[in-house]
Parts: C-alpha cells; sequence; structure tokens
C-alpha cells in the first residue's frame, strides 16, 4: 500500500495541493537536477532497500469554516484514519534525491528548493499526481541512511468548502531489500 493512495481525502473529490510559502526563494518552478544539486545538498541519502512509512495527522485546519457548516468532526476523522495505514516504497541505488522523494510520496515531483546538510533536510517541491497532492509541498526533517522523519506541509482546495492547511508527519524506515 502506497502513502498518499491509503489517504481518503476527503473520498470523490479530485485532490490538488497547492501551498504558500513566506520563503522568498521558493519558485513554483521546477529546476533542472543541476540546478537543484547545485544548492546545498550535503545531506545523506538513503540506502538502497525497501521502507515502510508511517504517516501521522499532524493539523488540519479550513481557516474561516465553522463547525456549523461542514462536519468537521468527520472531515478530521477521515483525515487520521487515512494517514494511519502503513505504506511501503523503494528506493534504489540509481535514485537522486528528486527520485526518492517522488517515490516516498508515490508522485511526480520536482524539487524547487532544496537546503540538506548531514542529517537535515528542508525542501519544497512541485508534484503532479491525478489521485494525490499537487502544486507546492514543503518538506522538512531528517533523513539518514536508513530512516527518515519529514514533516510534510501543503494546502489542499475543498471544493465547496475552502482550503485546508494540513500538515502530515512522514516517518519512514529501512525494513529489507526491495521485492
Amino acid at each position: 500500500m502506497r502513502l498518499f493512495h491509503s489517504l481518503p481525502l476527503l473520498a470523490g473529490l479530485a485532490l490538488a495541493a497547492c501551498g504558500g510559502s513566506s520563503d522568498e526563494d521558493l519558485s513554483d518552478e521546477a529546476l533542472a537536477m543541476d540546478e537543484v544539486m547545485g544548492m546545498q545538498d550535503n545531506g545523506i541519502m538513503p540506502s538502497p532497500g525497501q521502507y515502510t512509512a508511517d504517516v501521522q495527522l499532524v493539523s488540519f485546519d479550513i481557516p474561516g469554516v465553522s463547525d456549523s457548516n461542514i462536519n468537521m468532526d468527520m472531515l478530521l476523522r477521515e483525515m487520521e484514519e487515512g494517514a494511519a495505514a502503513q505504506s511501503t516504497y523503494c528506493v534504489t541505488d540509481r535514485m537522486d534525491r528528486e527520485a526518492w522523494v517522488s517515490e516516498m510520496t508515490d508522485n511526480t515531483c520536482s524539487l524547487s528548493r532544496i537546503a540538506a546538510e548531514g542529517g537535515s533536510i528542508d525542501l519544497a517541491m512541485t508534484c503532479a499526481a491525478e489521485d494525490g497532492p499537487q502544486g507546492s509541498i514543503n518538506m522538512t526533517g531528517t533523513a539518514g541512511e536508513t530512516a527518515a522523519d519529514m514533516e510534510m506541509a501543503f494546502t489542499q482546495p475543498i471544493p465547496g468548502v475552502g482550503d485546508a492547511d494540513i500538515v502530515m508527519r512522514v516517518q519512514s524506515q529501512r525494513t529489507g531489500d526491495c521485492s
């Protein structure tokens, strides 16, 4: 089971994430890999292998929407249940940072900003998947040779309701060789 396929993000709604950032360096334009790698990327890449990812919903907020307009408890419960599903992904020795993030999020992502030093990582990416987040997503946290602990923030438009600000924690651990 994959990370975002397991999230019933408001069943039946098209998913589209488009987040903002006060970071002046953030651009919605995808960079060529040589431009991304020219940024500060002295971070640790995960070792090849199979990884299990656990996702936890950190926050879910729809600014300006009251509980009387929609059933916020139901939406929050759906988000928490979807996030609780465990997923797996595979890292190969041929992957670069962009391919690793795309595989981890089960998406097609292009890095637009990265600062990685040792085990710390801070990146922005633009992702496009028919059934996953689309648009700008920010991730910060730590990544090592066999584990990562990242926080992912994005804004999810919900048709007829408004924009939901969503933050998720994604913890992954190497569990063996890819099958």
